[in-house]
């Protein structure tokens, strides 16, 4: 039986990310059919061939993990592989995870980009910094190695085409997505205690992401220095912003964000349906942001930045409101202002997140199609 080899740098096991969603969503994708590489221990579904070295555990400065695959213990375990299950395809869902496989041939390869990694560290560093122009480097190396790419949004599909010079047929778009039906069961029952009692009558504003994750921080010191001073000052007591997400931010934080750190799916769950406005201020960063549409599936208004909605196939006033930084409190009030607009927003933007972006129904069968001249998928 032909089979599927899924690189991760991440152990799918642990909590979600949104890079751990989407590869966990791939693999439903393939179905059974497949052997997945990643850091131990072995996923609970998948026939696993564990890394026996796993820099990810460090947890200072850069994530380590992104270079797991360079040790050169898990890279013999990874050509091991190979040699001797023959599969069909390999699967990279990283750039990082492509230096065991450089001099490999005769077995397809298709990258999975979650985004386009230069292009990202171009907004964060500058085009001439010494990581760019490496992440640039290698970047190019591996997409115009590849059998198949494929997309977050058609933005990045482009990008790649244009960047890089692969040829166009072997990219194609699947966007990122969102289990919809999950929220349907959300629970308010499920908040943390301690959450809960500390919002009372406020109007709740919520904010989800790794926090390790540096536009996610940027994001977070945005509402921190700017966002929750100027509507405090606005109306004082009048809004509570809860936040998810770790590690534990090393500032102090306003006096009105509630952090309730890491939490589980049910907790999540339970505090989006609590908010009255979700917020994404995106100021870097590539491929799309799969907690946008976190927040359409719980049919909550959204507000954003520009940066944010991009490679989103949404329309300003019509699924969200986009801001920029300054006229982001004059958002957020609006809504406040107008619960019925906030409720028109909230409800296309489910209607397009259902129609477009379901993992099931909209995103798996994209896989599989881009997969089928390898492999039997589902």
């Amino acid at each position: 039986m032909s089979q599927a080899f899924v690189l991760s740098y991440w152990n799918l096991n642990e909590a979600a990310t949104g890079g751990v969603r989407r590869v966990n969503a791939l693999l439903d994708a393939i179905g059974k059919n497949v052997v997945l590489c990643q850091p131990g221990p072995p996923h609970p579904v998948y026939d696993t061939a564990c890394l026996p070295r796993d820099w990810g555990r460090r947890k200072s400065g850069i994530n380590w993990g992104l270079f797991n695959f360079f040790r050169l213990a898990n890279a013999a375990l990874v050509r091991q592989v190979v040699a001797e299950r023959h599969p069909a395809v390999i699967v990279l869902t990283s750039i990082w995870t492509f230096f065991p496989l450089r001099r490999l041939r005769g077995i397809p390869l298709v990258l999975d980009a979650h985004d386009v990694l230069a292009a990202a560290m171009e907004e964060r560093y500058g085009a001439k910094h010494p990581f760019t122009l490496i992440v640039a480097a290698w970047e190019r190396r591996v997409a115009r190695r590849m059998d198949h790419l494929f997309t977050c949004s058609e933005a990045d599909r482009a990008r790649f085409i244009a960047r890089y010079r692969v040829p166009a047929d072997r990219v194609s778009v699947v966007p990122n997505g969102v289990e919809v039906s999950a929220h349907d069961r959300a629970d308010l029952s499920k908040a943390p205690p301690a959450v809960a009692s500390a919002l009372g009558t406020a109007r709740v504003l919520f904010f989800m992401g790794k926090l390790s994750y540096e536009p996610n921080a940027r994001g977070l010191a945005f509402l921190n220095d700017d966002l929750m001073p100027e509507l405090e000052r606005r109306a004082p007591g009048r809004y509570k912003l809860v936040v998810t997400g770790g590690p534990v931010p090393p500032r102090r934080m306003h006096p009105a964000i509630v952090f309730a750190g890491a939490v589980s799916d049910a907790e999540l769950a339970a505090l989006m349906k609590r908010a009255d406005i979700c917020l994404s201020p995106t100021f870097s960063g590539g491929g799309t942001r799969l907690k946008i549409l976190e927040y359409m599936a719980a049919r909550k208004p959204v507000v954003t930045t520009p940066k944010g909605m991009e490679g989103l196939e949404c329309v300003n006033g019509r699924e969200l409101v986009v801001a920029d930084a300054e006229h982001f409190p004059d958002a957020v009030e609006d809504l406040v202002r107008n619960p019925a607009r906030a409720q028109a927003l909230a409800d296309a933007a489910h209607r397009l997140v259902t129609t477009c972006y379901d993992w099931t129904t909209s995103i798996r069968p994209l896989w599989r199609k881009g997969l089928s001249p390898w492999v039997a998928c589902g």
